[in-house]
């Protein structure tokens, strides 16, 4: 199986959320509006789903503190954990279309069945990188789908298109051996689910 994944260049990032803010605008995740800032006196944050979002990693002691930003988004794993858990999903078939969750033999991008999602919220549960949401108006699950529209136009997803640093890059022919290498601290075991991401350290 074909297999695209992501390459992150943690010396690249700079934390700027240029990814996360490019994401929502190009597949206009929720909220679609923002709602009062107040309710009943008190603070409410809107209802959301991010696809990709900046992790914040604060390392080191006085005098030799480190920032690093990790940029994050679904890693359309060799073996979703994400699939496992579904209960209309089958992992003996997993690219049948028919799946709530399936993983396209053509480039192993994994994808959510709008149509056949039951919104029982087990791919949260399982899955170690956070990739799943939940959306509380349509009630069912969404998460990255490699901005696979934009591919198949001829473009890149539009997190790498915005990045002001270079630092994600697509794997069109990503190297399973490769799987979280270079990972950063508290990043999931990559045996878990041999996700598509590999990373370059920080300098």
């Amino acid at each position: 199986m074909a297999q695209k994944g992501w390459l992150v260049q943690l010396d690249k990032c700079t934390g700027c959320d240029s990814c996360t803010i490019a994401c929502k605008s190009e597949n206009n995740t929720r909220p679609l509006s923002s709602p009062l800032p107040f309710k009943n006196g008190r603070s409410v944050l809107p209802d959301q789903v991010s696809y990709r979002w900046v992790v914040k990693k604060e390392a080191g002691v006085y005098p030799n503190p480190t920032l690093t930003f990790v940029t994050c988004a679904c890693n359309h794993c060799q073996h979703p954990a994400c699939m496992a858990s579904c209960p209309v999903s089958n992992v003996n078939d997993p690219s049948n279309e028919s799946n709530a969750i399936f993983k396209r033999a053509s480039d192993g991008i994994v994808l959510i069945n709008q149509n056949v999602c039951i919104g029982c919220k087990n791919c949260i549960q399982a899955c170690p990188y956070g990739a799943p949401q939940f959306n509380s108006q349509t009630k069912k699950m969404e998460k990255c789908t490699f901005c696979l529209h934009r591919q198949e136009a001829g473009f890149l997803p539009a997190c790498v298109t915005t990045c002001v640093g270079n630092a994600i890059q697509l794997v069109d022919n990503f190297n399973v051996n490769e799987s979280g290498m270079n990972r950063p601290n508290d990043f999931a075991d990559p045996s878990l689910t041999v996700p598509s991401v590999k990373f370059e350290p920080t300098i």
